[in-house]
């Protein structure tokens, strides 16, 4: 239990549930930079390409953890990705909706945990940083930039 209280987990060791942690990946979403991580990650995730993903998010108002779960969930067992997002909006749960068409439960779950936990560690889309040269400590230059005669001018003359 204190491990769950220190770690910033929920208290007395229940699981977050499928609405928290979508809640969480809609904060990320809010965070600098944070939506073009969170649609770059659904958009792979889900191999759904970003401009269908942000219809959908226009359309149905759901946010992006949302997102991820009725689309986790469409194509179960015969679901449509507008059959779940009505189920979702007649007030069922998520836990709900996958129950009633037995879906499993444990993998969904799991699923939306990695990406939650993906999406939180920011370790996905990052922005390039400059690399530090191992030899002097300095930060790197980019490419063409060395000393040695890399410079524009002798690729000028190609021309």
């Amino acid at each position: 239990m204190l491990i769950a209280l220190a770690m910033g987990g929920p208290s007395w060791g229940a699981e977050p549930t499928l609405a928290e942690r979508a809640a969480t990946i809609e904060r990320v979403s809010t965070q600098s930079d944070g939506a073009r991580v969170v649609i770059g990650h659904l958009s792979r995730t889900l191999h759904i390409p970003s401009d269908t993903l942000r219809a959908q998010r226009t359309q149905t108002g759901l946010g992006w953890g949302e997102l991820l779960i009725a689309n986790r969930l469409s194509g179960e067992k015969g679901l449509t990705f507008d059959q779940v997002v009505d189920e979702f909006r007649s007030g069922k749960g998520w836990e709900a909706i996958a129950g009633d068409h037995a879906v499993d439960l444990g993998k969904l779950t799991s699923d939306v945990q990695r990406s939650q936990e993906i999406l939180e560690q920011r370790e996905e889309d990052k922005s390039p940083h400059l690399s530090t040269d191992n030899t002097s400590g300095r930060a790197s230059p980019g490419a063409g930039q060395r000393g040695g005669g890399t410079g524009k001018g002798r690729h000028q003359s190609a021309n």
